[in-house]
């Protein structure tokens, strides 16, 4: 039963994710709002001449940027304990500033009801939207709609979509594997053979995690080597997210490589799969592990002493910081580098003190913090604490 949810957490938290997370990483549907973009001309078929709108006002301005005629949709990649907290912390944004927000997320994931769910907030309230899409050509298809409609549209996990203003994420790739690969080199001891894992070899997301987790081990820790070898494409293994098949894999890695020291997983399944098969050979305490996991897929190998460590990024930050996102967009001031995701009162938000950017393959900005956090020995019980008080018991 654990193995079919990992298997599901895998797949939304890492479309990296993910499929990542979150993947366990629900959606639903709650308040509504209203994004005003920017203004459209409106040309008469029966005059030929155009009256100018009257000039704004300080007073008309501050009336139409009043919070509380803000209406924010949130529309996840489907209904799973990830993104119920992905909600909380938007609507915990939405509470401390005063706008209105919505999530709808589709019963099942399937992209045609996803983008049905964006196209149905054309001719309603709603003021923006922000998508995780499960798939990116129908869903730009939806945007590109709810865009002419007057929606301004975001979206997270989509960078390579044409259709929205931009792209935000919580982490940055290349910081991410770097840190996975950090934590890889202090356990190990900056020595000895690993293998590194991805769900699949075509992941882009996973593959640019593992590209920098094998640059700094080379240039941080030469005396740690790759079992796989250094060859682009071979120097990492493919688990399809699936536990079993990684299981499978890493035993087969075991027994080809006598003295491996470290398994890296970029799969959320790798790490309970590591953990089981480090049992099977009896080698708790000699093959170590860090990677992505949660402490609901991993916790109770890291108390036995198996797992090292995993990577992740809180759900609730991340709802909180893409609320604020569009909030400030609607307002006119749109983040850029440099930024950071501010509470009231001004305190910045843990891991988006200080946001970067760049642009995706579409052409369109990507905003993004850096709040890789990670589960171990020393840091479990408060994980265990904060899932909690978020509604997602990860024990």
């Amino acid at each position: 039963m654990k193995k079919v949810f990992i298997y599901g957490i895998a797949i939304i938290f890492l479309t990296v994710i993910s499929l990542i997370a979150v993947l366990g990483l629900t959606g639903c549907t709650n308040n509504a709002q209203t994004i005003p973009t920017i203004a459209t001309a409106i040309e008469s078929t029966t005059a030929t001449t155009v009256v100018p709108a009257a000039p704004a006002t300080e007073e008309t301005v501050a009336e139409e940027k009043i919070p509380v005629n803000f209406e924010l949709v949130y529309v996840p990649k489907v209904d799973v304990p990830w993104f119920d907290v992905v909600q909380k912390g938007i609507e915990q944004c939405a509470k401390d500033y005063g706008f209105k927000v919505t999530v709808t997320a589709p019963p099942k994931l399937d992209p045609a009801i996803q983008a049905q769910v964006v196209l149905d907030l054309i001719g309603k309230t709603a003021d923006a939207v922000i998508v995780c899409p499960i798939e990116e050509t129908s869903m730009d298809t939806a945007l590109e709609k709810a865009a002419s409609a007057g929606i301004m549209t975001f979206a997270s996990e989509g960078g390579n979509l044409k259709n929205i203003s931009y792209d935000f994420e919580s982490i940055s790739n290349e910081e991410f594997g770097k840190a996975i690969m950090q934590s890889a080199i202090k356990y190990s001891g900056a020595s000895g053979s690993y293998a590194i894992s991805v769900g699949f070899l075509d992941s882009k997301v996973q593959n640019e995690w593992a590209d920098a987790e094998i640059t700094l081990q080379k240039e941080a820790a030469p005396s740690m080597s790759n079992a796989l070898g250094y060859a682009k494409g071979t120097d990492r293994f493919q688990d399809s997210e699936d536990e079993n098949l990684a299981v499978t894999k890493i035993t087969e890695i075991i027994t080809a490589n006598s003295g491996l020291k470290m398994i890296i997983g970029n799969s959320m399944t790798s790490g309970p799969a590591a953990a089981e098969a480090i049992a099977k050979q009896k080698l708790k305490g000699k093959l170590l592990f860090v990677g992505t996991g949660l402490p609901l897929t991993v916790g109770e190998h890291i108390k036995d002493g198996i797992i090292q460590e995993a990577f992740f990024w809180d759900p609730y930050m991340a709802g909180y910081s893409l609320g604020f996102m569009a909030f400030k967009a609607w307002e006119g001031k749109p983040l850029t580098a440099g930024d950071a995701v501010l509470m009231p009162g001004g305190a910045k938000l843990a891991g988006y003190e200080n946001l970067t950017e760049n642009t995706g393959n579409a052409g369109v900005k990507i905003i993004r913090g850096n709040a890789n956090v990670s589960v171990n020995k020393e840091n479990l019980d408060s994980w265990y604490k904060k899932f909690e008080e978020y509604g997602w018991p990860q024990f």
